[in-house]
């Protein structure tokens, strides 16, 4: 994962808060933890996040609210959605509305990390930090050619 990264983990359950924030950090991304939905919309006030990883069910501000929050203030920014409570129709619903992914409860940790290793470098694919690669990687042609001479 990329360090130096910064990520925004908005859940009511205080023990899901600490494991998340304790895995992210042990990859050397900063963690900024949020007990619910408004607490996390305050924390996308004060400073940018790369990503936003959810709950789906919170009291007051759930995670659908926050997501669309966060599409309004940061659209660039990729938002997980987790849940202990999801079904299919959750999964899609969540998806239409435009989060990077949807993770169950109880999730592996090579699973969560691999979302995220995946949320962050299409964050940062699409925030320009590696658009001048993929422009570049785009100029030389389908299959990776490169040439330039006038021959």
């Amino acid at each position: 994962m990329t360090e130096g990264r910064h990520v925004l983990v908005a859940d009511d359950e205080p023990n899901m808060r600490r494991v998340l924030a304790a895995m992210l950090e042990s990859k050397g991304l900063s963690v900024r933890a949020a007990a619910d939905g408004a607490e996390a919309a305050q924390a996308l006030g004060e400073r940018p996040f790369d990503l936003v990883i959810t709950d789906l069910r919170m009291g007051g501000v759930d995670g659908m609210e926050l997501l669309r929050h966060v599409q309004s203030v940061a659209p660039r920014t990729p938002v997980v959605m987790i849940t202990a409570h999801g079904t299919v129709d959750t999964a899609v619903e969540a998806m239409k509305s435009g989060a990077f992914d949807f993770v169950t409860k109880p999730f592996e940790q090579a699973e969560i990390q691999a979302i995220v290793a995946k949320a962050l470098r299409t964050a940062e694919l699409d925030s320009g930090v590696g658009r001048a690669a993929a422009e570049d990687d785009s100029t030389r042609g389908a299959y990776g050619m490169v040439g330039g001479s006038t021959a």
